[in-house]
């Protein structure tokens, strides 16, 4: 593997306690460094300076194999004197002793103002804990809709939440597919690291020592940042107590996250933000760059802030009251992501105001980590984040659709849903005997397997340090077979990467990422049904590994459900036709909706009916306004939508009567107002990943008018 570094540092060697022969590699640098170097104490330190470059270390064993790379981790980061320093540790496999002292080098840097380094341990966590178990004090985070769905359940710790998210509970629980984390403050002290003061010489006892040491860095243990304390005023003594027993009463699960890949970004507060309001991710964004995880999820990533940054962030970033000089710190988020440029798969609250060496120790939930564990006795183990091994609370049927009952423990929670959209299919080869070499991909087609010819990329680290795109697959069969002779067919083939070393989390199990509507037959008169896939493991001679062979069947829906509005009025008025105008002749008069809700092959989720009065307004309606998964039928595998209502006509439109939950539909002071009759619907339906989105499809626009009696 290779350990990446950004910026200038100096490289030597620290101690060498192996047997084989040791080296180390430099590639990447910009100042022409790259080269090979003796492992040895009397190799002179070599000075470094590469935006993004690479050091890594090989092994000479005894025997027939010439150098080989070498097992390398991070470990002891220190400040010493007026240098941030961490070693390098390396294990050459001889022994089996794993002791990580067979090559120790030592990577140092001078400590700056401008220059930021945040470094520390990436974990995942599951079990029953509630909050983000490694967020540091002054706060508590939320990282889950599954979380935020059990704590609103404890009636002290909704109370909380309603009180630093006033009126905003209900709109959190509607967004299920665009969840940020959920960030309270708690109150305390707030640890932001290490700050440089110029060439102010401050006194630190630095961690391991007795002896205090005179540096360029100041210990930055102050109170809760302002941002904390005027929000947290919206919270009352009773909230930060409820709140602190999320974290003290319910515990975790964690695990190291190894080559994993991290982006990192600058965070600015919205206005909302800087008035004091709670966190809302909506803030203007700059990207600082990306990193990996070694293998035990230990990682380190550097930064430089410029005069002019400093100076931005001090004018757009301070809220009144707050200290311009702390507030031009950056805000630090880090994401978990599979491509430098893609979506995040995870990501932190904001890191606030962090000092020029800060360590950030990550955790993930355990349902967000990609790729999952190996187990179970198939070959093909997720579908997307589902598991699809013999689990408690997930189950892919013979009909082909697919149940998750535990969102927290992996995946979205669906029941019996089909399957939309790009599909990742993730397996393991690991337990093969003899290996696999090469697999196929198929689609069953016309009584027979056709195989598959669909790109598979994914991150890999080069020996500079820098994460670019590499294929592994397809490929030619001769290609991948060279010692076979000659290969009649052109039978595309994947390389299995399982046992290649340099390949980010997210793809070393990743085996095809399909778009499982092409491989429906063609000619349907409804793109639906179910599509068999298969997986094929060879060895190197060719053959057909044993248990490596694994099928399944996805029940693809590609129709949507549909829905509209035939018309809103008052009972007996019928459709009133564009521009409808209701003169309502009581306040809170009973109104007429006359909608339909339908899937045709019953793959709808739910339905719902909401209004929305004037400039956005949302007015409660008391009626019934929304039907949802299974309907009123607890034993069918299906939801048609409204067709399944005893009172429905034959094109499946129901009559539903509705009034204002308030008692009245115009506001006092008011003769008329402009209403939206809105019609949502969500399919059930996923990719694995997420559940179908709530999605508007019909707006009914009217007119109410009430003139109340003059009294007497």
């Amino acid at each position: 593997m290779t350990i990446a570094l950004q910026g200038t540092w100096t490289v030597s060697v620290k101690s060498k306690s192996a047997a084989w022969q040791q080296r180390f590699k430099i590639e990447g640098s910009t100042n022409g460094v790259d080269g090979t170097y003796a492992g040895e104490v009397a190799t002179a330190p070599v000075q470094v300076t590469g935006s993004q470059w690479g050091v890594s270390i090989e092994n000479n064993p005894a025997g027939p194999t010439s150098w080989r790379p070498s097992r390398m981790r991070f470990s002891s980061f220190r400040v010493n004197g007026s240098l941030f320093q961490v070693d390098i540790q390396s294990d050459d496999g001889g022994g089996g002793d794993e002791d990580f002292n067979d090559l120790v080098l030592v990577a140092s840097m001078g400590i700056t103002d401008s220059e930021y380094v945040v470094y520390g341990a990436a974990k995942s966590y599951a079990g029953l804990c509630l909050v983000n178990p490694c967020f540091p004090r002054p706060w508590i985070v939320i990282d889950t809709f599954a979380q935020f769905e059990r704590v609103v359940r404890y009636p002290e710790i909704a109370a909380a939440l309603e009180r630093a998210y006033p009126g905003r509970t209900e709109a959190i629980l509607q967004r299920r597919d665009r969840f940020t984390p959920v960030v309270l403050p708690l109150g305390g002290v707030s640890r932001d690291g290490l700050a440089v003061s110029g060439s102010a010489e401050i006194e630190l006892v630095t961690k391991g020592r007795s002896k205090k040491q005179t540096i360029a860095v100041e210990d930055k243990n102050v109170k809760a940042a302002t941002v904390a304390s005027r929000w947290g005023t919206m919270l009352e003594a009773s909230d930060i107590s409820a709140l602190g027993k999320l974290r003290a009463r319910f515990s975790c699960d964690v695990d190291p996250i190894g080559n994993a890949l991290l982006r990192f970004e600058e965070y600015d507060r919205t206005s909302e933000e800087l008035a004091g309001g709670p966190y809302e991710g909506f803030g203007n964004r700059e990207s600082l760059g990306v990193t990996g995880t070694d293998e035990f999820g230990n990682y380190l990533f550097r930064f430089t802030r410029s005069t002019a940054q400093v100076i931005e962030e001090s004018q757009i970033d301070v809220a009144p009251g707050e200290s311009a000089v702390t507030q031009a710190r950056p805000d630090v988020i880090i994401q978990f992501v599979e491509e430098p440029e893609g979506v995040a798969t995870h990501e932190t609250a904001p890191y606030y105001n962090i000092g020029n060496i800060r360590r950030i120790d990550l955790c993930i939930p355990a349902g967000k980590l990609l790729p999952k564990p190996c187990r179970g006795d198939r070959v093909l183990q997720y579908l997307g984040d589902i598991p699809i091994i013999n689990n408690p609370h997930s189950n892919l049927k013979f009909d082909g659709t697919i149940t998750n009952t535990s969102a927290s423990e992996s995946g979205p929670a669906v029941e019996n849903a089909a399957w939309r959209g790009t599909v990742n299919f993730y397996g393991c080869f690991e337990d093969t005997q003899p290996e696999v070499h090469c697999y196929t991909m198929e689609v069953w087609e016309s009584g027979g397997w056709r195989s598959l010819s669909v790109a598979a990329r994914g991150l890999r680290q080069q020996g500079t340090g820098v994460w670019t795109l590499e294929s592994y697959g397809p490929e030619d069969a001769g290609d991948c077979f060279p010692n076979t002779g000659p290969v009649d067919d052109d039978v595309p083939v994947y390389r299995n990467i399982e046992r290649e070393a340099g390949w980010s989390l997210g793809v070393q199990h990743l085996k095809a990422r399909l778009n499982v509507a092409d491989y429906l037959p063609a000619g349907l008169e409804r793109r639906v049904g179910k599509v068999w896939f298969r997986i094929r493991g060879y060895d190197v001679s060719r053959q057909v590994v044993p248990g490596a062979t694994d099928v399944v069947g996805l029940y693809v829906d590609m129709e949507p459900a549909v829905g509209d509005i035939a018309s809103v009025s008052l009972p007996g008025q019928g459709d009133l036709g564009d521009c409808t105008m209701v003169n309502l002749p009581t306040a809170g008069a009973a109104l007429n909706v006359r909608l339909r809700a339908t899937d045709a092959d019953g793959f709808l989720a739910a339905w719902s009916l909401r209004a929305i009065r004037g400039s956005n307004v949302a007015i409660g309606l008391t009626g019934d306004v929304s039907d949802a998964y299974p309907g009123d039928d607890p034993n069918s595998a299906r939801f048609h939508g409204t067709t399944e209502i005893a009172s429905s006509d034959l094109d499946g439109y129901v009559d539903i009567p509705v009034t204002p939950t308030a008692g009245q539909w115009i506001p006092d002071g008011y003769q008329f107002c402009a209403f939206s009759f809105e019609l949502i619907l969500r399919d059930n339906t996923t990719d694995g990943v997420t559940a179908a989105s709530s999605r508007k499809v019909w707006d009914e626009v009217l007119g109410m008018s009430f003139s109340a009696s003059p009294s007497a």
